[in-house]
């Protein structure tokens, strides 16, 4: 026993010691680029806030509503630049008040109104008699951007504020500028912000200028004061602080290089590194119990070293394992070969039939890249990857073909089933085509992998589309129209390609049958009073009516941004907005939703090209939630009524796809794809398992003969049966009746 534990402690520990200091350092080392990294989102977030003031006080400095001669004209002028600083103040989140100062005047506009200096500095905003001097004098006299440290300022309703004062010369850098605009910044605001984000930190914030000045603090009432801090460190993040008190402290800090400021977060050296600490509690402990279970395993092993093999023999015995035929009292290395045979055979079954369903899978895969359907995973980068072994291409593209079939129907099946049969796996011009039925659109897609690029895209799909129509006008009669969409790198990206298709053969009514139209063709007809493609809209209308909303919202995205780059005027941009309004409004009535919704109204209602973005945007997605739901509804409901025929009629020699194709006015193929989405089985598979069911009820539930019963039960070939039957349950239906009768 002794030798079985050293043999597993020894090696054990110089590998777990190993791995559990290489784990820590990995640990160490993340913990510091995590908690750098949120300083720099705390740097990145406030360096936008900055610049965003810098923005807003450029914007302000050529704004004609806040010149002195529009400010000062009249009482209505003045209260009109009063709720323009209101407007800009609304626009950051970080600011007290917004004023704006003339140069010379004894007047100073803020966002709550008009007042003289002596009321800003002693009644709004009272500062300590020094800062109160230097605020005026920098508001005066200051020629350029000044941002200056936070004051402790006695706000109404005896609330004290510290408040940082930004002030911003109309116009900057120049020797004689005419006014100021002066930004508050309540320094509670900044802080709170960068603890927010940093999570629970127990010590002290600080933000510093370029000088080392301190423009704003958050402290915990035990933190230390900056001054000892500078004593101690050169600010290197990361860095361990001689003890401060009872206490050791490390700093992190992060410096702009848009502002010029540092961040810098001193917290106490256990809350820094507390996740180390926790792991390494953490990986000593499951390390210890590791050695344990292993010193115990070690010891049962070398007890029980004998008998094993007896072990695994019983357990074989005791399985129903699928495949395994019954075996005589071999001896038990016979019995295990024997076992694992078969095991063999099940699995090389296993594969057959899955050779022989992985068209279906395939065609399941495509129909739901194509239209959109099912989960995020299943339509993205997941499904594509799925796709890639078996459809494989330097580009891809889709082709929409819109079909009449001549006065004589096509011999031994439905006009859809034939054409399925027939495009389900094609060849055109060098290319590999997938054919894929789309019942609720009344079309077929056909998806084509070029497997080597040409230098011509244009030409080769002309090709290609001229030998389907040939293919279809000699095989079954059919003259077609063929809507081609642009080609793509990415197979994930095909489901445009499908939506342009469609869009593209939405131009039926200019061209007849036999024609090959291009979505790229359609997309430069283009109305100049629109400044936006035909082919943007159409593709747009199509993919909303495909409840497609990834493709809806970037067709709706390219339109606006069209829209934003026009030189027209207010008017006939506004004219432009509500055409491309009225197109969705006429889908809503088609559909009968939405014309109560209050987006919609705000819809209707826009000011500015952002809020029609916006509100568009809320009804497209409903509209897309709202098709997307009842194409969902439609297909279950389709397939319910089919899964309850089958059902009902499973014992029936007669049921076959072809007979509930021609029942329910869809392809097999088609039946086929929802019978497995609704069961995660084939058709056979699935009438096979009601059968054995069935069987099994009637044989555990009578005395009435075997054979009987599987005759009633719809199978006719008794051999055949009996075979699926052990296969299934790794009985004959005659041993299972006499074992469950036994039991």
């Amino acid at each position: 026993m002794i030798s079985y534990v050293f043999i597993f402690a020894i090696p054990f520990l110089i590998l777990g010691m190993f791995i559990y200091m290489n784990a820590v350092k990995v640990v160490q080392h993340e913990i510091e680029q995590a908690n750098s990294y949120k300083l720099k989102q705390v740097q990145s977030y406030l360096d936008g806030q900055i610049n965003g003031l810098k923005h807003m006080a450029a914007k302000m400095a050529f704004d004609q509503r806040l010149t002195p001669y529009a400010a000062k004209l009249n009482d209505y002028s003045a209260a009109e630049t009063v709720k323009e600083l209101s407007r800009y103040k609304d626009n950051s989140l970080i600011l007290e008040s917004v004023l704006l100062y003339f140069r010379n005047d004894d007047h100073i506009y803020s966002d709550e109104g008009v007042v003289s200096l002596d009321v800003l500095t002693q009644e709004m905003y009272p500062f300590p008699l020094a800062e109160r001097e230097a605020f005026l004098h920098d508001l005066s006299t200051s020629l350029q951007i000044t941002l200056k440290p936070a004051v402790p300022v006695q706000l109404r309703g005896s609330r004290e504020e510290r408040l940082l004062t930004y002030m911003f010369p109309i116009m900057p850098n120049n020797s004689q500028p005419y006014g100021t605009v002066l930004f508050l910044i309540n320094e509670s605001m900044l802080t709170s912000m960068m603890s927010n984000m940093l999570g629970n930190v127990q010590g002290a914030v600080y933000l510093l200028n370029e000088a080392g000045e301190v423009l704003a603090v958050e402290r915990t009432e035990d933190s230390p004061e900056l001054e000892r801090i500078m004593q101690k460190s050169e600010l290197k993040t990361g860095e361990v602080i001689s003890k401060i008190g009872s206490t050791s402290y490390s700093v992190m800090s992060e410096k702009s290089e848009l502002t010029g400021w540092t961040y810098m977060i001193v917290m106490p050296t256990d809350q820094f590194w507390y996740r180390v600490i926790e792991f390494k509690q953490i990986a000593g402990l499951v390390l210890l119990l590791v050695l344990v279970i292993g010193i115990v395993a070690a010891w049962f092993v070398s007890f029980k070293k004998s008998g094993p093999i007896r072990a695994l023999v019983a357990h074989l015995q005791h399985q129903s394992t699928p495949g395994r035929s019954e075996r005589g009292s071999a001896n038990e290395f016979e019995f295990i070969r024997g076992t694992v045979d078969d095991l063999h055979h099940y699995t090389m079954q296993l594969e057959t039939n899955m050779e022989q369903q992985l068209p279906l899978v395939i065609d399941q895969m495509l129909y739901r890249a194509l239209t959109g359907s099912g989960s995020e995973a299943e339509t993205g980068a997941d499904a594509s990857a799925a796709l890639h072994p078996h459809i494989q291409g330097q580009y891809y593209y889709v082709m929409v073909i819109s079909y009449r079939q001549d006065n004589h129907p096509i011999v031994g099946s439905s006009g859809s089933e034939a054409l399925y049969r027939l495009l389900n796996r094609v060849e055109a011009a060098g290319s590999d085509g997938f054919g894929i039925e789309l019942l609720d659109e009344q079309a077929f897609a056909l998806v084509m992998s070029v497997q080597e690029v040409v230098a011509d895209t244009r030409a080769h799909q002309k090709q290609a589309a001229d030998e389907i129509q040939t293919l279809l006008r000699e095989k079954l009669g059919i003259h077609s129209l063929i809507g081609v969409g642009t080609a793509c790198v990415e197979l994930s990206d095909i489901n445009q390609s499908f939506i342009e298709g469609l869009a593209t053969i939405e131009y039926r009514l200019l061209f007849p049958e036999g024609h090959v139209l291009f979505f790229e063709d359609t997309a430069k007809l283009q109305d100049h009073n629109r400044q936006y493609s035909m082919g943007d809209q159409m593709k747009f209308t199509q993919s909303l009516r495909m409840a497609d909303q990834a493709v809806c919202l970037d067709s709706l995205q390219t339109m606006l941004d069209n829209m934003a780059q026009m030189e027209q005027s207010v008017l006939l941009l506004r004219y432009i907005c509500f055409d491309l309004v009225n197109a969705v409004l006429k889908e809503m009535r088609t559909l009968k939703i939405g014309m109560d919704w209050p987006e919609t109204k705000r819809m209707m209602e826009f000011q500015t090209l952002e809020d029609l973005r916006e509100s568009m945007r809320i009804v497209v997605i409903r509209i897309c939630e709202h098709v997307g739901a009842g194409k969902q509804t439609k297909r279950a409901d389709l397939c319910a009524r089919i899964i309850e025929e089958i059902d009902q009629g499973y014992r029936s020699d007669q049921l076959s796809l072809d007979m509930l194709a021609q029942q329910f006015d869809v392809s097999a193929s088609y039946i086929s794809r929802l019978i497995r989405e609704q069961t995660g089985t084939s058709f056979i598979e699935y009438v096979q398992q009601l059968r054995i069911e069935a069987v099994k009820r009637e044989m555990l539930s009578t005395d009435r003969p075997i054979k009987d019963i599987i005759i009633e039960a719809g199978y006719q070939d008794m051999s055949s049966f009996i075979k699926k039957f052990k296969k299934s349950e790794g009985l004959t239906p005659g041993e299972y009746r006499k074992k469950a009768r036994t039991e």
